[in-house]
């Protein structure tokens, strides 16, 4: 079976997990080594050990959450892309905050706080509307970390009290372990200002609480509700980003990159003419996600005509959903979402 994702190999956290048979767990009991001293220190087995090694070994899927059964033979290292930290549409400045947090927090990862293991951890909000690049920013910083990026958001974790403290305390474990950048997507419902009038909201902020202040490693959320924030954990945010709507050169750069990127993987297309258009498509209103789906609409329509994606496929893709935008602002009484935001003191554009 060929994959396109990342795993991680842990047979002691596998086992630990799942446990072992008790028939197994007998016959192993009274093995011992018998590849000898010199064979165990080499650092490479010698070629013909190799035969005692299995074919398959148990990998965690870390986007879908599970363990998967893989060949050995297919496993590669992983190649970390330090790019995508570089075509992030950010302030300059709050790129080389992040780079500085992150580098330090690898280079030594020293206690902040005179209690030991509390405290030594760095969280960071990144706050804003959707489509802003909030998402983006966690998975680049885990490529320019080298770490693996554990996501998880709230539909996941649930809304028990105690079932969020033992899946966050699962989730942290696992983060511990295993070293990974943790991002927790769309936060808000426990970063929300805590009231008289909502005891369970209040358990599952007090919780949230709970948990962050013996994390130790990279923990990012992201909000697009900042505007409920519950003022408690302000002191225990190292960093937190606002991430204003994209403007037209923003809107631009951003069809450049996805442009360039499918040029990279020889995709059927007039990128030439595309990229000539693309201070004209960059006009429509549109956040970073709308820009995504766009071209990947515009490629499935490019697909089912049997052509190379041109500039026609793409504002044919844009006019439609536009359609169903404009719908839901007149539903809305003409009020489009960052207004809406704004009147409801989530958040400002």
């Amino acid at each position: 079976m060929q994959f396109d994702t990342r795993f991680l190999v842990d047979v002691t956290a596998y086992l630990k997990m799942h446990g072992t048979d008790e028939k197994s767990s007998r016959a192993n009991e009274n093995k011992r080594d018998d590849l000898g001293t010199n064979a165990m220190a080499s650092k490479n087995p010698p070629d013909h050990l190799l035969y005692l090694f299995p074919p398959n070994i148990y990998g965690f899927d870390i986007m879908e959450k599970k363990w998967v059964n893989l060949r050995v033979d297919c496993i590669s290292p992983i190649r970390w892309n330090k790019s995508a930290f570089e075509t992030l549409e950010l302030k300059p400045e709050s790129k080389m905050l992040i780079r500085a947090l992150v580098s330090n927090k690898i280079a030594a990862d020293r206690a902040t706080d005179m209690v030991s293991g509390k405290g030594t951890g760095l969280i960071v909000l990144l706050h804003g509307g959707p489509g802003t690049g909030k998402t983006l920013t966690a998975e680049s910083v885990a490529e320019i970390a080298e770490k693996p990026l554990y996501r998880v958001t709230c539909g996941d974790i649930g809304i028990e009290p105690r079932e969020v403290e033992k899946y966050l305390e699962s989730v942290f474990y696992l983060g511990r372990i295993w070293d990974c950048v943790v991002l927790l997507d769309e936060a808000d419902v426990f970063l929300e200002q805590r009231s008289l009038e909502d005891l369970a909201r209040n358990a599952l902020v007090s919780v949230f609480l709970r948990t962050l202040e013996y994390y130790s490693g990279i923990l990012i959320l992201t909000s697009n509700r900042v505007g409920t924030f519950d003022e408690a954990f302000k002191s225990r945010i190292q960093l937190a980003l606002h991430y204003k709507n994209l403007d037209q050169p923003q809107r631009a750069q951003i069809w450049t990159n996805f442009i360039t990127r499918l040029q990279d993987l020889n995709e059927s297309m007039d990128a030439d003419g595309i990229l000539a258009k693309v201070k004209d498509l960059s006009e429509y209103p549109m956040n970073g996600r709308q820009i995504r789906n766009a071209i990947t609409t515009a490629r499935q329509l490019a697909l089912y005509n049997d052509e190379p994606l041109n500039v026609g496929h793409l504002q044919h893709s844009i006019a439609v959903s536009g359609e169903f935008d404009k719908y839901l602002i007149k539903v809305k009484g003409d009020v489009d979402d960052d207004e809406l935001a704004k009147e409801e003191g989530y958040r400002v554009p």
